[in-house]
Formats: C-alpha cells, structure tokens, sequence
C-alpha cells in the first residue's frame, strides 16, 4: 500500500525538482525530467490500482484532527485508472505542442495531478479540502499561462468562482468538526446520526452549493467557457478530465459516506441533484450549439455531460452509480481526445473558429476521422464507449422512477448531435482557398489515436472498465461497508 502514498508524493517532488532545474540547472533536463517522473508515475498508479480489491487503508500519524488516512477503494481506483489513461499522452503532447513557459506548465501540471491524487485517495474532510485548493490554484495557474487579454479575462472569473466555492466547502468544513469533533469521514457519519435533521440539511446545503461552482452546474457554470476559450489546449483535457470530475468526487464521497443514502432521500436531495443536471445539460446543449469557438463548444460539452454525470449519481441506485461513474471515465476519454484534435488544428493552422476547419477533413483525413469517432462517442452512439454508459443512466433514471430525466437525456442527445454534426460537415466541406498547413509531429498523433482508440475499444469491450467499475455501489450506496474498512471494526 506504500504505493498510495507515492501517488501523491512523486507528482508533487517532481514539480519541486522542475522548479529546480530551472533555476540551477540546463533547460536539456526538462524533457527526461518529465517524461522519466510521468512513466514512474504510470507503473505507480497500476500499483495502486492493483490494491483497491479489497479496499486497503494507509494511516500516516495517528486518529484525529492530524492524522491522514488514504483509502484505495473501487471508487478513487478509477480515478486513479483516468490519471493513468490521461496524464502520459498529455505530458507527451504538450511537449512538442507547448512553445513557451515549458517549466512553469509542467510544473503547476504536476502540482495539480498531486492535489487530485490526494482528493480522491485522502479519508477525511480537511484533507479533502487542502488537495482541493491545490488542484484548484494549479489549474488557474494554467488557465492564465498564455497571458492574454482574454485569458486574463477568464481566469479572474474562474479564481473568482473557485474561491466562493471553496469559501462555502470549507464553512461547512469547519461546522461540521465543530459539530462533530472529528474530520475523518467514518467516524462523522457516525456522529451524524445524533445531528438534527435540519443543521445537517444546512451542512448537506453548503457542501453541495461549494462543488457545484467547482462542477460547473447551472447557474453557476459562465466561468467555465471562458476559463477553457484562452487557456493551453493540452490543459483542457485534464480539465475536463480530472479537475471537473474531482470536484464531482468529492461531492458524491461526502453525500454518500457522510450524509449517507437514507438522508439524501429523506432530504430531497436525490430529486434536487437529478433535477438540477436536468436543466444544466438541456441549457448547456443550447449554449454549445450557438458557438463559432470550437473550444467553447467543447466547453458548454463538458458542461452538459457533466451534468448527465449527476443525474446518474444522484438517482440513488446501483446501476446509476454504475452508469454515473462509467460515464466519468468515458467522458475523460472522449473530451481528451476531441481537444487533443482541436489543439492540433490549432498548432498546424492556428484554427480555434469552426468555419477555419472547412476541408481539413481531407487534409489530415486520420485525424478528422479520431475525431469524427469521438463526437458520435459522446454524444451516445453504438458502438462506441459512450453509448452505453448513458443508457446506463437512462435505465437508471426510469427504474428509479425518473422517467422526466431519462426522456430528456434522449432530447439531449439529439441536441448534442446537431452541433457535432456542424463540425463534422464542416470538416468534410471541400474549399477552393488552399490550405497551407503544418504536418503535426508523430508526438501530437500518438497520444491522440490512443485516446481515440479507447473510445472504440471501451464501447466493443466495456467489460475491461466495468470489471472495476461496478465495485463501487458497494460502498456508496451502504455506507457502513466503507466505515468498516476504514475504522478497522
């Protein structure tokens, strides 16, 4: 279980010794640097994988306020299983595609990866919210690191946004041990059963209104677009991928560990949370439909998957957890491989406007197929990986009796394809203007089609992901087997 600790620990030292290197030594160091640190950290994290069947515990000091207990359960395994998917093809990628501030990019990158490690292995509410503010700084780090007008612009109303949520994480943070004497997620779903009905709703009402800013939900989602329009393509897809989903995680390891299932029904926060990615994901299939920006296309995508992603978690049953979460890895896929083929148009043509794409189909004819490929993916068509974990979801919202929710998950997929389709079309709309382009370097494909390939592979073989994925109902939905495992009882 050592290996636990070092998926915080490496990500975090190789950021110090990129710092390092650039102050003392030759700038010939940052690529084996970083490509030596990013495939340790792969046999790292399959390691620790390897771990979560059972769920293992690793205490470092002792019980209480300053104790830091890390748990590799189904749940962080597959968010260990996403780094693992996502964070060598982006090292390797923005390598070659980044032209400038290298260190300080791969330096918050890894400060970030550091921080979700930490959020989805830690077991106790302060910790939880420390590793957030580490992921959450990182990223608007990067967010601003190509120093535009507009990504200035962007960035002050993510870090505007993240620092409310985090203000109202971490009230109910400090309520909830003043309440209960405790930070460790055990033991205060323990003493949550003697809290009154309405303070723990209030604490429930912080929580869940700090992580749906860090989400994106509707209405508090206008950050996200304008955060991703400027910001380094490659650091969209961990983004997307990770920053997005951890906050995701953390709001479904509090809900669900601490607050448990019978409260959140009682409460109606079942209803309340299906509700709500009801109308984030119709607003945002609207929004994304009236971009010319490829990226903010992308961005409002995120935001409506998301979105989908919640109604799965929040119906309260095994099988929209099952769904949920295998829609959490797929979506990381598909949205990593999509910016993955934008920022390439982006490197060879300097094309951000969909309109710039026209003929490129022909022109990179490989590249424009991964991304065809990607867009029926998430949009939700067989055979691809995406298909089935939103008719996951689908089941899920109509046996639970969610029958408005599983109606429009279907009108929301139609949308979804009406603007993918104005992509595609445009990819494939031949153009007398010659374009002049730039041949993407072997390091910007591979890490693409590899992406790309998963959306395929996942969809024809789900059962490689499902193998782990349909664990994790096991110590969500009765909260008592986790509390077990983590008090040693």
């Amino acid at each position: 279980m050592e290996s636990a600790v070092w998926v915080i620990i490496l990500p975090l030292l190789t950021a110090f010794f990129l710092g390092i290197s650039k102050v003392f030594y030759s700038k010939k160091l940052l690529t084996p640097l970083v490509i030596g640190s990013a495939i340790l950290y792969l046999y790292i994290l399959i390691s620790a994988i390897q771990n979560s069947d059972p769920p293992n515990v690793y205490s470092v000091g002792s019980w209480g306020l300053l104790g830091i207990n890390l748990m590799v359960d189904p749940l962080s395994a597959m968010f260990l299983l996403i780094i693992a998917l996502l964070f060598l093809p982006v090292i390797i990628f923005s390598l070659k595609y980044l032209k400038t501030h290298k260190h300080i990019y791969f330096t918050f990158t890894y400060l970030m990866i550091g921080g979700i490690a930490g959020m989805v292995l830690t077991t106790d509410l302060f910790n939880l919210y420390v590793f957030l503010e580490v992921s959450s700084l990182s990223s608007v780090a990067l967010t601003v690191l190509k120093n535009t007008d507009k990504g200035i612009e962007g960035t002050f109303k993510y870090l505007t946004m993240s620092t409310l949520g985090t203000f109202f994480i971490l009230l109910a943070t400090v309520l909830t041990y003043y309440l209960t004497g405790t930070l460790n997620m055990a033991e205060i779903s323990l003493v949550f059963k003697d809290i009154p009905f309405k303070i723990k709703s209030i604490l429930m009402a912080f929580f869940v209104f700090g992580y749906a800013i860090k989400i994106g939900l509707i209405p508090l989602y206008a950050w996200l677009p304008d955060a991703y329009e400027d910001s380094p393509i490659p650091y969209n897809v961990l983004s997307s991928g990770l920053v997005m989903k951890s906050a995701v995680y953390a709001l479904i390891r509090v809900l669900y560990i601490v607050f448990g299932l019978d409260f959140l029904d009682k409460s109606g926060m079942l209803q309340i949370g299906v509700f709500w990615g009801v109308i984030t994901f119709l607003m945002a299939h609207f929004l994304a439909f009236q971009q010319s920006n490829l990226i903010r296309l992308l961005a409002y995508s995120s935001i409506a998957q998301i979105a989908y992603i919640t109604v799965g978690l929040f119906v309260g049953s095994e099988k929209g957890l099952i769904g949920g979460s295998f829609h959490i890895l797929n979506h990381a896929i598909m949205k990593g491989t999509l910016f993955f083929v934008a920022a390439i148009f982006n490197y060879s043509l300097t094309a951000v406007k969909i309109k710039d794409l026209k003929g490129l189909g022909y022109k990179f004819p490989l590249l424009s197929f991964t991304f065809v490929v990607a867009s029926l993916a998430i949009v939700g068509l067989p055979p691809f990986n995406g298909f089935l974990s939103k008719w996951l979801i689908v089941e899920a919202a109509l046996e639970s009796g969610f029958v408005y929710a599983g109606f429009f998950i279907l009108v929301g997929t139609f949308l979804s394809l009406t603007y993918y389709l104005k992509v595609i079309v445009t990819l494939y709309t031949k153009t007398e203007k010659e374009i002049v382009i730039e041949e993407p370097h072997f390091s910007l494909k591979l890490p693409t089609l590899f992406l790309g390939s998963l959306c395929i592979l996942f969809g024809i073989v789900p059962s490689l992901p499902l193998s782990l994925i349909n664990k994790i109902p096991d110590f969500l939905l009765d909260n008592g087997e986790y509390i077990r495992i983590l008090l040693g009882g």
